[in-house]
Protein backbone atom coordinates (compact mmCIF):
# COMPACT_ATOMS: atom_id res chain seq x y z
CA UNK A 1 0.00 0.00 0.00
CA UNK A 2 1.18 3.24 -0.85
CA UNK A 3 1.09 6.86 1.34
CA UNK A 4 -1.51 7.97 -0.91
CA UNK A 5 -3.79 5.30 -0.98
CA UNK A 6 -3.51 4.90 3.08
CA UNK A 7 -4.36 8.87 3.49
CA UNK A 8 -7.20 7.70 0.90
CA UNK A 9 -7.96 4.65 2.97
CA UNK A 10 -7.98 7.04 6.21
CA UNK A 11 -10.30 9.74 4.53
CA UNK A 12 -12.57 7.46 4.13
CA UNK A 13 -12.80 6.57 7.76
CA UNK A 14 -12.83 9.75 8.42
CA UNK A 15 -16.12 10.34 6.89
CA UNK A 16 -17.18 7.56 8.72
CA UNK A 17 -17.85 5.39 5.42
CA UNK A 18 -15.18 2.46 6.22
CA UNK A 19 -16.44 -1.23 7.09
CA UNK A 20 -15.02 -3.42 9.38
CA UNK A 21 -12.73 -4.58 6.82
CA UNK A 22 -11.38 -1.71 6.08
CA UNK A 23 -10.69 -0.64 9.51
CA UNK A 24 -8.67 -3.73 9.93
CA UNK A 25 -6.56 -3.15 6.82
CA UNK A 26 -6.10 0.29 7.98
CA UNK A 27 -5.20 -1.20 11.40
CA UNK A 28 -2.47 -3.49 9.47
CA UNK A 29 -0.92 -0.54 8.06
CA UNK A 30 -0.87 1.71 10.45
CA UNK A 31 2.87 1.23 11.80
CA UNK A 32 3.90 1.61 7.94
CA UNK A 33 3.27 5.12 7.47
CA UNK A 34 3.39 8.32 9.50
CA UNK A 35 2.17 11.87 9.18
CA UNK A 36 3.78 13.79 11.40
CA UNK A 37 6.37 15.55 9.08
CA UNK A 38 3.83 18.49 8.02
CA UNK A 39 4.82 21.92 9.49
CA UNK A 40 2.06 23.62 11.59
CA UNK A 41 1.92 27.49 10.87
CA UNK A 42 0.18 28.69 14.37
CA UNK A 43 -0.46 31.79 12.95
CA UNK A 44 -2.60 30.56 10.21
CA UNK A 45 -3.96 27.50 12.06
CA UNK A 46 -4.36 28.15 15.42
CA UNK A 47 -2.39 26.17 18.21
CA UNK A 48 -2.09 22.55 16.79
CA UNK A 49 -2.81 20.64 20.24
CA UNK A 50 -6.75 22.74 20.47
CA UNK A 51 -7.18 22.22 16.45
CA UNK A 52 -6.59 18.22 16.64
CA UNK A 53 -8.20 17.65 20.06
CA UNK A 54 -11.29 19.15 18.21
CA UNK A 55 -10.86 16.86 15.13
CA UNK A 56 -10.73 14.24 17.21
CA UNK A 57 -14.26 15.10 19.17
CA UNK A 58 -15.54 15.69 15.29
CA UNK A 59 -14.81 12.86 14.05
CA UNK A 60 -15.33 10.04 16.82
CA UNK A 61 -19.05 11.79 17.53
CA UNK A 62 -19.68 11.17 13.61
CA UNK A 63 -18.16 7.68 13.84
CA UNK A 64 -19.80 7.05 17.57
CA UNK A 65 -23.29 8.12 18.36
CA UNK A 66 -22.76 7.59 21.91
CA UNK A 67 -19.99 9.92 24.17
CA UNK A 68 -16.55 8.61 24.82
CA UNK A 69 -13.76 10.26 26.53
CA UNK A 70 -10.78 8.66 24.30
CA UNK A 71 -10.33 8.03 20.95
CA UNK A 72 -8.57 4.65 19.64
CA UNK A 73 -5.18 4.92 18.17
CA UNK A 74 -6.69 4.23 14.69
CA UNK A 75 -9.14 7.02 14.91
CA UNK A 76 -6.76 9.61 16.22
CA UNK A 77 -4.87 8.66 13.43
CA UNK A 78 -7.33 9.24 10.85
CA UNK A 79 -7.99 12.52 12.31
CA UNK A 80 -4.55 13.58 12.12
CA UNK A 81 -4.27 12.10 8.26
CA UNK A 82 -7.56 14.57 7.38
CA UNK A 83 -5.31 17.27 8.96
CA UNK A 84 -2.54 16.38 7.01
CA UNK A 85 -4.75 16.49 4.30
CA UNK A 86 -5.87 20.17 4.73
CA UNK A 87 -2.91 21.19 5.48
CA UNK A 88 -0.80 19.49 1.87
CA UNK A 89 -2.48 21.48 -0.70
CA UNK A 90 -0.14 20.00 -3.36
CA UNK A 91 -0.75 16.46 -2.26
CA UNK A 92 -3.29 15.74 -5.05
CA UNK A 93 -1.65 17.78 -8.18
CA UNK A 94 -3.72 17.19 -11.26
CA UNK A 95 -0.92 17.78 -13.73
CA UNK A 96 -0.81 17.14 -17.63
CA UNK A 97 -4.02 15.97 -19.10
CA UNK A 98 -6.04 17.05 -15.86
CA UNK A 99 -4.71 20.73 -16.30
CA UNK A 100 -6.04 21.09 -19.56
CA UNK A 101 -9.04 19.68 -19.13
CA UNK A 102 -9.76 22.21 -16.13
CA UNK A 103 -8.86 24.65 -18.19
CA UNK A 104 -11.43 23.58 -21.63
CA UNK A 105 -14.38 23.49 -18.61
CA UNK A 106 -13.68 27.00 -17.71
CA UNK A 107 -13.40 28.28 -21.30
CA UNK A 108 -17.26 26.50 -21.66
CA UNK A 109 -18.76 28.32 -19.08
CA UNK A 110 -21.23 30.61 -20.04
CA UNK A 111 -21.32 29.79 -23.80
CA UNK A 112 -22.95 27.46 -26.31
CA UNK A 113 -19.72 25.07 -27.25
CA UNK A 114 -19.47 21.67 -26.54
CA UNK A 115 -16.67 20.62 -23.48
CA UNK A 116 -14.43 17.41 -24.19
CA UNK A 117 -14.91 14.08 -21.96
CA UNK A 118 -13.48 13.48 -18.77
CA UNK A 119 -12.78 10.81 -16.30
CA UNK A 120 -16.16 8.59 -16.44
CA UNK A 121 -16.03 5.21 -15.63
CA UNK A 122 -18.88 2.30 -13.99
CA UNK A 123 -16.98 -0.57 -12.22
CA UNK A 124 -18.82 -3.85 -12.28
CA UNK A 125 -18.35 -6.19 -9.65
CA UNK A 126 -18.42 -9.89 -9.42
CA UNK A 127 -21.93 -9.67 -7.82
CA UNK A 128 -23.15 -7.77 -10.45
CA UNK A 129 -23.28 -4.47 -8.25
CA UNK A 130 -22.11 -1.60 -10.04
CA UNK A 131 -20.19 2.18 -9.53
CA UNK A 132 -20.42 5.13 -10.95
CA UNK A 133 -16.86 6.06 -10.56
CA UNK A 134 -16.99 9.34 -11.63
CA UNK A 135 -19.42 10.06 -8.61
CA UNK A 136 -17.94 7.32 -5.89
CA UNK A 137 -16.00 9.00 -3.02
CA UNK A 138 -12.48 8.40 -3.69
CA UNK A 139 -11.09 5.83 -1.31
CA UNK A 140 -11.48 2.00 -0.68
CA UNK A 141 -14.88 1.26 -2.99
CA UNK A 142 -14.74 -2.29 -1.90
CA UNK A 143 -12.78 -5.48 -0.40
CA UNK A 144 -13.08 -8.95 -2.83
CA UNK A 145 -11.30 -11.27 -0.59
CA UNK A 146 -7.63 -10.46 -0.36
CA UNK A 147 -8.14 -7.54 -3.34
CA UNK A 148 -7.97 -4.08 -2.25
CA UNK A 149 -10.34 -2.05 -5.04
CA UNK A 150 -9.28 2.25 -4.48
CA UNK A 151 -10.36 4.49 -6.31
CA UNK A 152 -8.07 7.59 -7.05
CA UNK A 153 -9.11 11.49 -7.56
CA UNK A 154 -6.55 11.17 -10.69
CA UNK A 155 -9.12 8.92 -12.70
CA UNK A 156 -7.59 5.67 -11.66
CA UNK A 157 -9.00 2.82 -10.08
CA UNK A 158 -6.15 0.36 -8.63
CA UNK A 159 -6.95 -3.43 -7.42
CA UNK A 160 -4.09 -4.30 -5.21
CA UNK A 161 -3.66 -7.57 -3.33
CA UNK A 162 -2.85 -7.29 0.88
CA UNK A 163 -2.16 -9.91 3.64
CA UNK A 164 -6.02 -10.62 4.24
CA UNK A 165 -7.66 -13.80 4.28
CA UNK A 166 -7.78 -15.05 1.24
CA UNK A 167 -11.23 -16.53 -0.48
CA UNK A 168 -10.61 -19.09 -2.93
CA UNK A 169 -14.40 -18.41 -4.80
CA UNK A 170 -12.72 -14.88 -5.37
CA UNK A 171 -10.25 -16.74 -8.48
CA UNK A 172 -12.96 -17.20 -10.60
CA UNK A 173 -14.99 -14.16 -9.97
CA UNK A 174 -14.48 -11.22 -12.81
CA UNK A 175 -15.28 -7.50 -12.92
CA UNK A 176 -15.59 -5.02 -15.71
CA UNK A 177 -14.65 -1.32 -16.39
CA UNK A 178 -17.06 0.46 -18.80
CA UNK A 179 -16.03 3.75 -20.06
CA UNK A 180 -19.21 5.59 -22.07
CA UNK A 181 -19.07 7.87 -24.28
CA UNK A 182 -16.94 11.22 -23.37
CA UNK A 183 -15.23 9.27 -20.74
CA UNK A 184 -11.65 7.82 -20.17
CA UNK A 185 -10.14 6.35 -17.14
CA UNK A 186 -7.10 4.47 -15.91
CA UNK A 187 -7.15 0.78 -14.11
CA UNK A 188 -4.31 -0.97 -12.36
CA UNK A 189 -4.88 -4.82 -12.27
CA UNK A 190 -4.26 -6.79 -9.88
CA UNK A 191 -0.95 -7.98 -11.21
CA UNK A 192 0.39 -4.29 -11.44
CA UNK A 193 -0.60 -4.06 -15.15
CA UNK A 194 -1.46 -0.39 -16.06
CA UNK A 195 -4.69 0.21 -18.27
CA UNK A 196 -5.56 2.93 -20.16
CA UNK A 197 -8.83 2.76 -21.40
CA UNK A 198 -10.60 5.73 -23.96
CA UNK A 199 -14.22 6.30 -24.76
CA UNK A 200 -16.71 3.81 -25.43
CA UNK A 201 -14.48 1.03 -24.48
CA UNK A 202 -14.78 -1.76 -21.16
CA UNK A 203 -12.51 -4.62 -20.50
CA UNK A 204 -13.39 -7.69 -18.71
CA UNK A 205 -10.55 -8.85 -16.22
CA UNK A 206 -10.85 -11.46 -13.04
CA UNK A 207 -10.27 -10.15 -9.58
CA UNK A 208 -7.28 -12.46 -8.78
CA UNK A 209 -5.15 -13.70 -11.78
CA UNK A 210 -4.73 -17.60 -11.10
CA UNK A 211 -3.46 -20.25 -13.22
CA UNK A 212 -0.89 -20.69 -16.10
CA UNK A 213 -1.91 -17.09 -18.10
CA UNK A 214 -3.73 -13.70 -17.19
CA UNK A 215 -6.79 -13.65 -19.29
CA UNK A 216 -8.52 -10.48 -20.18
CA UNK A 217 -11.59 -8.91 -22.67
CA UNK A 218 -11.65 -5.40 -24.46
CA UNK A 219 -13.76 -3.58 -26.77
CA UNK A 220 -13.20 -0.67 -27.81
CA UNK A 221 -10.05 0.71 -27.40
CA UNK A 222 -7.00 0.99 -24.56
CA UNK A 223 -3.35 1.52 -24.14
CA UNK A 224 -1.44 -1.48 -21.62
CA UNK A 225 1.79 -1.32 -20.05
CA UNK A 226 2.26 -4.84 -18.87
CA UNK A 227 3.75 -6.33 -15.72
CA UNK A 228 6.51 -8.54 -16.79
CA UNK A 229 6.41 -12.58 -15.59
CA UNK A 230 7.83 -14.59 -17.89
CA UNK A 231 6.04 -17.59 -16.33
CA UNK A 232 2.68 -16.00 -17.04
CA UNK A 233 1.68 -14.34 -20.16
CA UNK A 234 -0.26 -11.71 -20.45
CA UNK A 235 -3.20 -12.47 -22.92
CA UNK A 236 -5.91 -9.93 -24.44
CA UNK A 237 -9.08 -11.14 -26.29
CA UNK A 238 -10.80 -8.49 -28.82
CA UNK A 239 -12.56 -9.43 -31.86
CA UNK A 240 -11.27 -12.97 -32.39
CA UNK A 241 -7.62 -11.89 -32.05
CA UNK A 242 -5.56 -12.90 -29.50
CA UNK A 243 -2.59 -10.58 -28.38
CA UNK A 244 -0.29 -12.70 -25.96
CA UNK A 245 2.92 -10.68 -24.28
CA UNK A 246 5.31 -11.36 -21.09
CA UNK A 247 5.94 -7.80 -20.84
CA UNK A 248 5.76 -4.52 -22.66
CA UNK A 249 3.36 -1.59 -24.12
CA UNK A 250 1.48 -1.54 -26.53
CA UNK A 251 -2.01 0.23 -27.54
CA UNK A 252 -4.77 -2.13 -29.42
CA UNK A 253 -8.25 -0.49 -31.28
CA UNK A 254 -10.97 -2.82 -31.50
CA UNK A 255 -13.79 -0.41 -32.13
CA UNK A 256 -14.21 -2.03 -35.04
CA UNK A 257 -15.64 -5.92 -35.40
CA UNK A 258 -14.48 -6.37 -38.68
CA UNK A 259 -10.16 -5.20 -38.07
CA UNK A 260 -8.15 -5.07 -34.63
CA UNK A 261 -5.18 -2.88 -34.60
CA UNK A 262 -2.52 -3.84 -32.32
CA UNK A 263 0.08 -0.73 -32.24
CA UNK A 264 3.82 -1.84 -30.02
CA UNK A 265 5.76 0.49 -28.46
CA UNK A 266 8.14 -1.59 -26.30
CA UNK A 267 9.02 -5.78 -26.34
CA UNK A 268 7.10 -8.08 -28.19
CA UNK A 269 3.56 -9.43 -29.01
CA UNK A 270 2.30 -12.22 -30.70
CA UNK A 271 -0.82 -11.91 -32.62
CA UNK A 272 -3.20 -14.77 -33.26
CA UNK A 273 -6.14 -15.46 -35.26
CA UNK A 274 -7.87 -18.04 -37.46
CA UNK A 275 -4.88 -20.01 -37.37
CA UNK A 276 -2.95 -17.31 -38.15
CA UNK A 277 0.31 -15.66 -36.43
CA UNK A 278 2.33 -12.85 -36.39
CA UNK A 279 4.58 -11.17 -34.06
CA UNK A 280 5.36 -8.26 -33.25
CA UNK A 281 8.20 -5.43 -33.00
CA UNK A 282 8.79 -2.48 -31.66
CA UNK A 283 7.52 0.61 -34.02
CA UNK A 284 5.31 -2.51 -36.06
CA UNK A 285 1.33 -1.93 -36.55
CA UNK A 286 -0.85 -5.43 -36.90
CA UNK A 287 -4.13 -5.01 -38.54
CA UNK A 288 -6.06 -8.14 -37.81
CA UNK A 289 -8.80 -8.62 -40.88
CA UNK A 290 -12.47 -10.11 -39.70
CA UNK A 291 -11.22 -13.35 -41.71
CA UNK A 292 -7.87 -13.94 -39.87
CA UNK A 293 -5.59 -12.19 -41.94
CA UNK A 294 -2.32 -10.18 -40.31
CA UNK A 295 -1.03 -7.40 -42.21
CA UNK A 296 2.03 -6.29 -40.20
CA UNK A 297 3.47 -2.66 -41.20
CA UNK A 298 6.03 0.41 -39.66
CA UNK A 299 4.53 2.86 -38.33
CA UNK A 300 4.92 5.59 -36.21
CA UNK A 301 3.27 4.11 -33.33
CA UNK A 302 2.85 7.59 -30.99
CA UNK A 303 0.46 8.38 -33.49
CA UNK A 304 -1.80 5.42 -32.35
CA UNK A 305 -1.38 6.77 -28.78
CA UNK A 306 -1.77 10.37 -29.34
CA UNK A 307 -5.09 10.14 -27.40
CA UNK A 308 -3.61 8.55 -24.63
CA UNK A 309 -1.48 11.62 -23.92
CA UNK A 310 -4.13 14.22 -24.73
CA UNK A 311 -4.48 15.26 -28.40
CA UNK A 312 -5.97 14.21 -31.67
CA UNK A 313 -3.66 13.22 -34.39
CA UNK A 314 -4.37 13.23 -38.32
CA UNK A 315 -2.48 11.51 -40.81
CA UNK A 316 -3.87 11.98 -44.24
CA UNK A 317 -7.01 10.68 -42.60
CA UNK A 318 -10.78 10.52 -44.04
CA UNK A 319 -13.41 13.27 -42.37
CA UNK A 320 -15.58 10.29 -41.54
CA UNK A 321 -12.38 8.79 -39.24
CA UNK A 322 -12.05 12.04 -37.59
CA UNK A 323 -15.45 12.69 -36.52
CA UNK A 324 -15.93 9.17 -35.11
CA UNK A 325 -13.17 9.77 -32.80
CA UNK A 326 -14.79 13.49 -32.30
CA UNK A 327 -18.64 11.80 -31.70
CA UNK A 328 -17.47 9.66 -29.02
CA UNK A 329 -15.03 11.93 -26.83
CA UNK A 330 -17.49 15.04 -27.09
CA UNK A 331 -20.32 12.43 -26.97
CA UNK A 332 -22.12 14.46 -30.28
CA UNK A 333 -24.44 13.12 -33.11
CA UNK A 334 -22.52 13.63 -36.45
CA UNK A 335 -24.77 14.06 -39.87
CA UNK A 336 -23.13 14.99 -43.17
CA UNK A 337 -24.28 17.17 -45.82
CA UNK A 338 -22.84 15.97 -49.66
CA UNK A 339 -20.33 13.80 -50.34
CA UNK A 340 -17.35 14.19 -48.55
CA UNK A 341 -15.70 10.76 -49.15
CA UNK A 342 -12.83 12.63 -50.66
CA UNK A 343 -11.90 15.06 -47.69
CA UNK A 344 -8.43 14.48 -46.16
CA UNK A 345 -6.54 16.24 -43.47
CA UNK A 346 -2.98 16.64 -41.50
CA UNK A 347 -3.08 17.97 -37.68
CA UNK A 348 -2.56 17.65 -34.35
CA UNK A 349 -5.36 19.07 -31.80
CA UNK A 350 -5.63 19.45 -27.79
CA UNK A 351 -8.20 16.73 -26.85
CA UNK A 352 -9.03 18.47 -24.19
CA UNK A 353 -9.30 21.97 -25.90
CA UNK A 354 -13.44 22.33 -26.68
CA UNK A 355 -15.17 20.98 -29.86
CA UNK A 356 -14.92 24.66 -31.14
CA UNK A 357 -11.40 24.37 -31.78
CA UNK A 358 -11.11 20.87 -33.56
CA UNK A 359 -13.30 22.20 -35.72
CA UNK A 360 -11.71 25.50 -36.79
CA UNK A 361 -8.62 23.69 -37.60
CA UNK A 362 -10.25 21.41 -39.47
CA UNK A 363 -12.37 24.39 -41.39
CA UNK A 364 -8.83 26.44 -41.77
CA UNK A 365 -6.81 23.44 -43.60
CA UNK A 366 -9.47 21.65 -45.54
CA UNK A 367 -12.81 21.97 -47.60
CA UNK A 368 -15.43 21.68 -45.39
CA UNK A 369 -17.39 23.88 -42.66
CA UNK A 370 -19.65 22.82 -39.85
CA UNK A 371 -22.97 23.77 -38.21
CA UNK A 372 -23.71 22.77 -34.34
CA UNK A 373 -27.05 22.47 -33.29
CA UNK A 374 -26.90 21.28 -29.67
CA UNK A 375 -25.26 17.95 -29.57
CA UNK A 376 -25.42 17.05 -33.18
CA UNK A 377 -22.24 18.74 -35.49
CA UNK A 378 -23.39 19.44 -39.17
CA UNK A 379 -20.39 18.59 -41.45
CA UNK A 380 -20.96 20.47 -44.88
CA UNK A 381 -18.66 20.92 -48.36
CA UNK A 382 -17.82 24.88 -48.29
Amino acid sequence: MTEEEYILLYERCASGQCTDEEVKLLALYDDEFHLDNVEWDVSIHGNETDVADQMYSQLYAQMHPRPVRRLSHIYRYAAAAVLFLVLSTGLYIYQNNSNRQALAAQKVAGNTDIAPGGKKAVLTLHDGSKMVLDQTTNGVVSIQGNIVITKRNTGKVIYDSYNLPENPSEKDNYNSINIPRGGEYELRLPDGTKVWLNSESSLKFPAVFSGRDRKVELTGEAYFEVAENKLVPFKVYANGTEIEVLGTHFNVNAYHKDQVITSLLEGSVRLKAAGNESLLEPGQQGITAADGKINVSKVNVLDAIAWKNGYFIYQDDSIYKIMEQAARWYDVEVEYVGDVRDQKFYGKVDRYDNISELLKNIETIGTVYFKVEGRRVIVMLK
